[in-house]
């Protein structure tokens, strides 16, 4: 199974009813995020961090847009946005946070539901279930939408990271768009997240332990390089391409983050959602939709425009005429 980037899907037929799917999946803004884990977990649907990263970038990407002529994006900022388009899922937390640019979590959910429901063969989910959500609808449709941080929470229990992924990247696109857009001490604050606590220099023991992890090697290996001295333990990273020294540099600390933090075996819930969103290009879609609804939107726009126009040119007409007669008559 493959995802499936059917666009040209515009409506659902729900008890014989055709209903349009850019309505049903914005009637869905509406359902709280816990809600929607219960759902997506009685299903056994999980899905990769990627798709939540491409869903976080879609939203803030409009603003980032337009950066280069923003005065409150600093120099320092703008030429780290060079690298926009692969931040980490951290990355662009960091920079709406710090540049207060608010997640819009309906439109969050308006995105994630399109995916869901266009993907609802490969998923496993019928058309009657739909139904079932849009009674959920009717019960929250009075409620305030939920921040992104509970949205945020609640979703930690649905996605996981893919095998050569880190933090919602590709495994080599994270390293190189962290070491070129971040900051010493937000290297550190990421490693917190996962659980490593980066030190200012790494000791004897800390290098063993790294080397042993990164060369795989077994007990017996372990122990006889321990009687070497850092002097040696660095060459003998360095003749075996391991890229580690106890003076950690940037790079090294991105390296010592992905080293130490704990790494799980993919679980077999997950690997049905492997299989339908392998080889997708998440942000592609996203973005390709995107451009869709903007160009509804202006379309729509026109429409009225021309609308206008064309009563207004009528208006002027019937005055016209209507003045014609009035001086004839005179």
């Amino acid at each position: 199974m493959a995802f499936k980037n059917n666009k040209e899907e515009d409506t659902i037929y729900l008890y014989s009813k055709k209903v349009k799917i850019q309505k049903l999946v914005e009637s869905f803004t509406v359902i709280p995020s816990f809600e929607i884990v219960k759902y997506l977990k009685n299903k056994e649907i999980y899905l990769p961090n990627y798709v939540h990263k491409a869903l976080v970038r879609k939203n803030i990407a409009p603003t980032i847009a337009g950066a280069e002529n923003d005065n409150k994006f600093s120099d320092e900022m703008k030429h780290r946005l060079k690298w926009f388009d692969k931040f980490t899922i951290f990355q662009l937390e960091k920079l709406a946070q710090s540049y207060q640019l608010k997640v819009n979590v309906a439109e969050y959910k308006k995105d994630f539901w399109d995916i869901i429901v266009r993907n609802r063969t490969e998923l496993g989910i019928n058309n009657l279930e739909f139904v079932k959500l849009q009674n959920l609808t009717m019960k929250y449709q009075r409620e305030q939408q939920e921040t992104y941080q509970e949205l945020k929470n609640n979703f930690l229990e649905v996605y996981f990271e893919a095998p050569g992924y880190f933090d919602g990247s590709l495994l080599d696109e994270a390293k190189e768009v962290l070491e070129q857009s971040t900051t010493l001490g937000e290297v550190r604050d990421l490693g917190k997240i996962y659980g490593v606590e980066i030190p200012r220099r790494i000791n004897k023991k800390q290098l063993i332990d790294i080397l042993a992890l990164k060369l795989k090697l077994d007990e017996e290996k372990t122990e006889e390089i321990s009687k070497k001295s850092i002097l040696e333990l660095e060459r003998y990273a360095k003749r075996r391409k391991v890229n580690v020294s106890i003076e950690l540099k940037k790079s090294d600390m991105i390296e010592y983050i992905l080293i130490k933090k704990d790494s799980e075996e993919i679980q077999e819930c997950y690997k049905n959602s492997l299989q339908i969103f392998d080889g997708m290009n998440i942000e592609e879609y996203l973005y390709n939709l995107k451009f869709e609804e903007i160009s509804t939107k202006v379309n729509e726009a026109k429409r009225k425009r021309n609308k206008t126009i064309q009563i207004a040119l009528a208006v002027i007409v019937v005055l016209s005429v209507g003045g014609y007669f009035l001086v004839t008559n005179l």
